[in-house]
């Protein structure tokens, strides 16, 4: 199936919201966010992307025109890009394909659908735990790091205002669960067993629901 490559440096918007949608990205090496701008709200990024992750997908699937979600190079991407017709003519290559395409589709919006239906029941100081937690494993590899996103960005992710995040932070700060290092919040490795074990307690005994 003719591809095209492409390269994108960490940061670089890769594809954007209500953009024509005429082809499909496949993420052949790096890392990558999608996220999501509501009409009247902020941005929301709805989860972090590795290698063979297609986008595009379902737009192609679903007849949709354009873009559904904006999708940004977290790091250094490396990408094919296939015309949707070059697309469609792969996936319906055989049946095997067709139906691995499918289940993956089908899996990954339960998926979606079902981390949507836990994270909506938890309580704002748990959305803060379950963020830091999150972010610690998808970009930490164990040592300390900082996290370069400020406030309203972590407010616009977990669904909070600004305000109840630098109150959970504060907070946190406090009890030592994490380290401010030139206004960023510093995780190490031990705080952040802790933050998963917090949230663990939390959610045990019910106290991190609604």
């Amino acid at each position: 199936t003719p591809a095209s490559p492409l390269s994108c440096a960490a940061g670089e918007v890769v594809v954007r919201q209500d953009a024509p949608c005429r082809c499909v990205y496949v993420l052949v090496e790096g890392r990558a966010d999608a996220s999501g701008l509501q009409p009247g709200g902020p941005s929301h990024t709805y989860s972090e992307f590795g290698p063979l992750t297609l986008f595009g997908e379902y737009e192609a699937l679903c007849g949709a025109n354009c873009f559904l979600a904006e999708v940004r190079a977290r790091t250094a991407c490396r990408f094919w890009v296939l015309a949707r017709e070059d697309y469609f003519s792969w996936f319906f290559s055989g049946r095997d394909t067709t139906l691995s395409r499918v289940r993956e589709v089908v899996r990954s919006l339960w998926e979606q659908a079902r981390r949507e239906r836990g994270y909506l029941s938890l309580d704002s100081d748990s959305r803060l735990l379950s963020f830091l937690v999150s972010w610690y494993e998808a970009n930490a590899g164990g040592g300390t790091a900082c996290i370069p996103m400020t406030r309203p960005a972590i407010g616009d992710e977990t669904g909070v205002c600004s305000r109840t995040v630098n109150r959970g932070v504060r907070a946190l700060r406090e009890r030592g669960f994490l380290d401010i290092q030139s206004g960023k919040i510093q995780l190490s490795h031990p705080q952040y067993l802790r933050l998963r074990a917090e949230l663990e307690r939390r959610l045990a005994d019910g106290r991190a629901i609604h």
